[in-house]
């Protein structure tokens, strides 16, 4: 019977420490976007808090699905970054959360249709797809 309590103890202290550490702040793990070809993307500014999530330049973290880590650049043109705000009349800033979103989705549709980093570790976007101006027509419509 001592034995019997003595291990149910030693269980509930176990699931303590190990629900205590999950739980801890220490414990932030950045999120990752993962493609459907393996490669794993994180936004530096989520590992990094000297780094800005504003602007229309953003750096992100690729791990391609050998385990190689590689820092790339994603760079939205003036022109991109004029014609979102136009279409949506004003309500996305440069330090809308939209650009890096936007930058993060066209890095990933890169690593998926190229299956290889970008040269030179850098991606310029351009050219919008309609799901970018929908997504931008869109963007925090619901916030009151």
């Amino acid at each position: 019977m001592n034995l019997l309590v003595s291990s149910i103890n030693k269980t509930t202290a176990q699931m303590k420490n190990v629900l205590a550490s999950e739980s801890s702040p220490a414990r932030h793990r950045p999120i990752e976007y993962q493609t459907e070809n393996g490669f794993a993307i994180i936004r530096l500014c989520d590992v990094d808090e000297s780094v800005s999530m504003a602007g229309t330049k953003h750096s992100f973290i690729v791990r391609d699905p050998h385990g190689y880590e590689l820092e790339i650049t994603v760079d939205i043109t003036d022109a991109a970054v004029a014609e979102v705000i136009r279409r949506s009349r004003g309500r996305l800033t440069l330090e809308s959360s939209y650009w890096i979103s936007c930058a993060e989705r066209h890095l990933a549709t890169y690593l998926w249709e190229n299956d290889d980093y970008p040269p030179d570790a850098k991606l310029t976007v351009s050219q919008l797809t309609l799901d970018d101006l929908d997504l931008a027509r869109r963007w925090n419509c619901d916030k009151e």
